[in-house]
């Protein structure tokens, strides 16, 4: 004989069954606690939607059942199980609420309480229902550019996250300047300008309305997913514990405590067959949601970059969300629009005999825009450091001089609104925003989709759809 200890615990389903729902108890536990074969037994209401007590029957009972067995004559090692089934509608209906899909389990000496697990994702719906406004955020990750699409698409941003970490080139403290851009260009009622990977999230729910927000949005870090950093800085930072791998537990930490209605997650097309993408889709799926990501280029969207970046939308509502559709691609040279007006003003310097540069066209690292180009190359997080790998613009009627694009020039190439300002910004930090940022037409299309598909599930959901 075995231990047995005290208390033995067990989740499991409500099965189907052809008047309605059933419950079957198939365990090894039943014997160690009592409840062998042939055993009477009494089931018991604790309370409406409390759920039941199972105990062995004593003389004065008169609802009497009896521990089953079934035989596995195929079966060398346990053929005989001891069970227990229910199936009494009346009783399961009262002991259960009608989204109950699993039950929790205690087997005591002698007893077996079953009680309802809450069915989350049911009241996630429920409370989405009955909200006057569907269209809320919590952003993360962000120095605001995707929040002025979703703001411009009549979301509320309740609650911003975004705090820059420390890199070893910073000579001061920026932790703020991207929270500053996001506030001098959004209304946001509450700012964490904290750590994702450090968040107290029970404080910060007693802060803000993150808990009531419809959208959770967030940007994690791409630079380790990136095929830009070389792999032997992605395997130092993971030395050093600096790699942001693991970045993506802190988004399903809070997904798993929020279950926000819907999510949208962003980055570089390398995190889709990531290892971490895949905990992350497996991780969602696990808690309920269902799962639409893509790659998409921007192009497809009109837009003047070859942008490329993932897209994963997740939603815990009865509905389906469909990715949108590519729309168009520019057939127009950009030159004339773009870039020769900024040559022509200065502001796009002339950079023909920097050695960094140079040193990029030799090894064909340098990423060019010429008088033929329907786009930009992709703009990066690095691009203000006129590294090998910049994006620059080479005239070939100018004696093939170089010119290094500003960043207004980047900003109009990344369909960036003119209303959007950088001015709490250096222009280095205002360069690094814009080259790690979404595509703002291709983002936009993405938002305008959430916001669509989330006003229509709240109209469903209240029978105001005609």
């Amino acid at each position: 004989m075995c231990n047995i200890p005290n208390i033995i615990t067990k989740q499991l389903k409500l099965q189907p069954s052809q008047n309605g729902k059933k419950l079957v108890i198939s365990t090894n536990w039943l014997p160690l606690f009592g409840f062998e074969y042939g055993v009477k037994i009494v089931e018991e209401l604790i309370g409406p939607g409390k759920g039941l007590l199972i105990r062995l029957a004593n003389e004065n009972d008169s609802k009497i059942k009896k521990v089953y067995q079934r035989e596995y004559k195929t079966r060398k090692n346990n053929p005989l199980e001891t069970l227990l089934d229910i199936r009494s509608q009346k009783l399961i209906n009262q002991a259960f609420p009608e989204e109950t899909k699993n039950v929790h389990i205690t087997f005591k000496k002698g007893l077996i309480e079953i009680k309802p697990i809450a069915n989350k994702v049911y009241g996630v719906i429920q409370k989405f229902k009955k909200l006057k406004n569907p269209l809320t955020a919590t952003l993360a990750c962000s120095s605001g550019i995707d929040g002025f699409s979703l703001q411009e698409n009549k979301f509320q941003i309740d609650t911003l996250i975004e705090y820059r970490p420390h890199e070893k080139r910073d000579k001061k403290d920026l932790s703020e300047t991207g929270a500053l851009n996001a506030l001098d260009n959004l209304n946001i009622n509450t700012l964490i300008n904290e750590d994702i990977m450090t968040l107290d999230l029970d404080r910060i729910e007693k802060l803000t309305n993150i808990s009531k927000n419809t959208l959770y949005h967030v940007s994690l870090q791409c630079d380790d997913f990136s095929n830009v950093k070389a792999s032997s800085l992605k395997n130092k930072s993971l030395d050093e514990g600096s790699s942001t791998l693991d970045m993506v537990f802190d988004a399903l930490t809070f997904a798993n405590k929020f279950l926000p209605p819907t999510i949208l997650i962003e980055n570089v097309k390398g995190f889709k067959n990531s290892d971490a993408g895949k905990i992350l889709v497996s991780r969602l799926k696990r808690l309920g949601y269902e799962i639409k990501h893509e790659i998409f280029d921007s192009r497809d969207f009109g837009g003047l970059t070859s942008r490329v970046r993932y897209y994963l939308i997740a939603t815990l509502l009865p509905f389906d969300y469909n990715l949108p559709k590519v729309t168009f691609r520019n057939t127009n040279e950009i030159w004339d629009t773009y870039i020769e007006p900024y040559i022509v003003s200065g502001e796009a310097r002339e950079v023909t005999f920097s050695k960094s540069l140079q040193d990029g066209l030799k090894t064909n690292r340098i990423r060019l825009i010429k008088r033929d180009s329907l786009y930009s190359p992709t703009f990066l997080k690095s691009q203000d450091r006129m590294a090998k790998d910049s994006v620059v613009i080479q005239d070939e009627k100018r004696e093939n001089k170089l010119f290094f694009p500003s960043n207004e020039m980047m900003a109009r190439l990344m369909s960036i609104p003119n209303e959007f300002t950088f001015k709490t910004c250096s222009k280095t930090i205002e360069s690094e925003i814009i080259g790690q940022s979404i595509d703002y037409l291709l983002h936009n299309v993405l938002i305008k989709s959430i916001k669509d598909y989330l006003l229509f599930a709240h109209a469903k959901l209240n029978n105001r759809l005609f």
